[in-house]
């Protein structure tokens, strides 16, 4: 069986470890730069599927920016005002909502990164004890 160079079998574990870095961080930008917002609903689209349903709104942001797009949440009807969160492009009535996709995502990878450590720390002692414990005598 031939082996692969270093460089190849370092590949896997760079990237685990660049992903569980970086992806929580990509997608928790949105919860990340979210501040408290008065959002009012100016549309909703209830006739799909729960999943398909859509509601647009608008809202103010701290910097006197006002805001229209898509917004997330329960509850929520045309015509109404509700206390949440915003930012530049999205806002929400709960934030935790925003912030499921990204501990979700952190915490599969970190338990694959671990996986992979496991595995191989278990391949590099067998194959240390398969080449016949050589001390260097």
């Amino acid at each position: 069986m031939a082996t692969r160079p270093g460089w190849q079998r370092m590949l896997v574990p760079f990237l685990l470890i660049a992903a569980a870095l970086v992806l929580p961080v990509v997608f928790a930008r949105q919860a990340i730069a979210a501040e408290r917002v008065t959002v009012r609903v100016e549309s909703c689209d209830l006739s799909g599927p729960k999943a398909t349903q859509a509601c647009r709104g608008s809202w103010r942001l701290g910097d006197g920016r006002v805001v229209s797009g898509p917004v997330d949440g329960t509850q929520l009807r045309a015509g109404t005002e509700i206390q949440g969160w915003g930012n530049g492009e999205r806002a929400t009535s709960q934030l935790s909502v925003w912030l499921v996709a990204p501990v979700l995502i952190g915490g599969a990878l970190l338990v694959g990164l671990g996986a992979f450590g496991v595995v191989w720390v278990r391949l590099v002692l067998r194959s240390r004890r398969a080449g016949g414990g050589t001390t260097g005598r």
